[in-house]
């Protein structure tokens, strides 16, 4: 048998995880099922993760790197912040249509930790929070704190929401249709917030 370094065996685990709770959810995606998927030994899963839930939670770290958040430069420095904003959800979209058994993955995993470690899943949430919360204040915002959270929550909401349906339904084309529809609609709050702020 070849050699396998830890570094190669740890990324064989974690995309073998995916698609193991992807296809069975996170409870019964036992480390027996996801050696056998990564065809790799039970004793090295425990040996690069230790436990399930290590594994989970490599799994989420990766998965959410992945999701494309960033806004390209070239169009950030003279876009208004709904266009920052629609940047950031279309992307975040575009990455569910191109990867729904990773987002499923993701779900799955972020479920999994509300019910056995809620403080997990908060800290998952709070990740994509602050971070786009610091890209919408570097495009100028002006909103006060408070209405600037909101925006950022129903922004994850939309995400969340439009990621499950198309999920549940296959309908890529009419995820990123209503996609673009609730940019629009957050596009105009945006701009009647602003105004009302200066």
């Amino acid at each position: 048998m070849a050699y396998v370094s830890a570094d190669a065996r740890r990324e064989q685990l974690i995309e073998a995880a995916v698609r193991v709770i992807a296809r069975e959810g996170a409870d019964r995606a036992t480390t027996r099922k996801i050696a056998e998927e990564a065809k790799a030994p039970l004793a090295s899963l425990h040996y690069c993760f230790q436990n399930k839930e290590n594994l989970l939670l490599a799994v989420f770290t990766q998965l959410s790197a992945e999701m494309p958040l960033e806004v390209d430069p070239s169009e950030g420095e003279s876009a208004s912040l709904g266009q920052v904003l629609e940047q950031r959800l279309t992307r975040a979209m575009q990455w569910t249509v191109d990867n729904p058994v990773r987002m499923r993955a993701m779900i799955e995993v972020t479920l999994w930790a509300e019910r056995y470690d809620p403080e997990l899943s908060v800290s998952f949430y709070d990740g994509f929070f602050k971070s786009s919360e610091a890209v919408l204040r570097q495009a100028g915002a002006t909103l006060s704190d408070e209405e600037l959270h909101s925006v950022v929550r129903v922004g994850m909401s939309i995400v969340d929401g439009l990621s499950l349906q198309m999920l549940t339904n296959g309908d890529t084309e009419r995820a990123l249709r209503d996609t673009a529809t609730a940019c629009a609609m957050l596009k105009s709050f945006l701009n009647e917030s602003e105004r009302n702020s200066v």
